[in-house]
């Protein structure tokens, strides 16, 4: 950490450049404490890593942090630099007595607070979610920035993603599709990526933009992403691969899923292909969508005669069945705030609409109108894969599904004090 207590009460920052010789003549001649649990902290004052301080060897803060390494502590003097150049009033490490937490920075402005983590380290889930209630319940936004260390680009417009990785992804309490944020202190570089479509459990498509820390502005940084890419051809391929080499891409109850499509003879490479369609909130599911949205086809559309009706609550007790099953999985998603996967399963009930297999007839309520056909073979099911992705694609353009597009924040969502 870069702040502790002097003897006489007051604060010591070591986020400003310090000769060396004059921090080792502080340390011949002082005593440090942390600000949070009040022991005896130690001044490291090397010649490879940044200078900074650390708690004595089996000390216990009352506060669980992890080792910060030099790549962590370069990161987060960085960003605090950044932010004081744009004028905010930007505080380094302070302790947060009402909530016991110690943010690496705590940036105020004319109508919000925004506990800002720079996490370059693996934190468990519960951890996670604990110290960003704790800054909600405050009042405070917690923004949460990733080390770019854990950035895995896959292509152009693919990457990556594990459950850790995930719990960073933030919607900013605004009716858009979440974005997760990485820095790098290396290069001085912010990477954002958005319009995020996972296609398995760890692998997704989304938009990759590259911003320097000099040209970009916080406010600017956290608002949404108006450019979205259409990844209808790029999954289209993918979902090809998919069909040849589904094992490839196991889940934990795979087994489960295989036997329901030998029950109805129907083999893993010939879904129909309403199964594995993108849908906007589909971020949701940690069960990719051909699996989970498959379920919703074995276990009630299949089911169905054409001219039968449905309630939407009916396609949500599926979903809870198989949820409580684990057959299906649903992402923790902390930061995410305006949604939840009941979102992502009308999303794809509206796709569904839009292509003909169903028809809305009231707000909730919905009949059947198509059928959903079982490939023969290979070639069957790319042809059937490509017509109704292009037609997806189309609708999405004309409007008639619909995305979660937010204003432009900007202007609105943080002032400057």
């Amino acid at each position: 950490m870069f702040v502790a207590i002097r003897e006489n009460g007051e604060y010591i920052s070591l986020v400003e450049k310090w000769e060396r010789s004059d921090l080792l003549e502080l340390r011949n001649h002082e005593t440090f404490h942390c600000p949070a649990c009040q022991s005896k902290v130690q001044l490291k004052a090397g010649l490879k890593k940044t200078h900074h301080f650390a708690h004595v060897k089996g000390a216990e803060c009352t506060i669980k942090t992890e080792p910060e390494s030099e790549y962590h502590l370069e990161g987060k003097r960085q960003l605090y630099h950044w932010l004081q150049a744009q004028g905010y009033d930007v505080k380094l490490e302070p302790f947060l007595p009402e909530i016991s937490q110690r943010p690496d920075l705590l940036v105020t402005t004319q109508t919000k607070r925004f506990a800002i983590e720079y996490q370059c380290s693996q934190i468990d889930y519960p951890l996670f979610k604990k110290r960003s209630d704790s800054y909600r319940n405050e009042g405070i936004m917690p923004i949460w920035i990733l080390g770019a260390k854990w950035f895995k680009r896959m292509s152009a417009y693919a990457v990556r993603l594990s459950p850790f990785q995930w719990l960073f992804a933030t919607s900013f309490n605004q009716p858009i599709q979440p974005s997760i944020l990485y820095y790098c202190p290396d290069t001085s570089t912010f990477v954002k990526l958005s319009n995020l479509q996972p296609f398995t459990t760890g692998e997704a498509f989304c938009s990759i933009h590259f911003y320097k820390e000099k040209v970009m502005s916080f406010s600017s940084l956290l608002a949404p992403t108006n450019l979205e890419y259409a990844f209808q051809h790029l999954w289209g391929r993918k979902k090809q691969k998919w069909r040849l080499s589904y094992s490839m891409y196991p889940s934990n109850h795979l087994a489960t899923f295989l036997t329901a499509l030998y029950q109805n003879r129907i083999p893993p490479a010939h879904l129909p292909a309403e199964a594995g369609l993108p849908v906007p909130s589909g971020y949701w599911f940690h069960t990719p969508s051909m699996i989970w949205q498959m379920w919703i086809l074995l276990d009630l559309l299949l089911l169905l005669r054409k001219g039968d009706t449905f309630f939407f609550s009916k396609v949500m007790e599926v979903i809870s069945k198989r949820i409580a099953t684990k057959d299906i999985m649903v992402r923790q998603l902390p930061l995410v705030f305006h949604t939840r996967y009941s979102l992502a399963v009308e999303e794809y009930l509206q796709v569904l609409v839009a292509t003909g297999k169903l028809k809305k007839l009231t707000k909730t309520k919905y009949e059947k109108i198509g059928a959903f056909e079982i490939p023969t073979n290979l070639d069957e099911a790319y042809k059937m894969d490509n017509i109704l992705l292009a037609s997806v694609g189309k609708h999405e353009e004309d409007g008639l599904v619909q995305h979660n597009i937010g204003r432009d924040l900007s202007s609105d969502f943080i002032q400057k004090t």
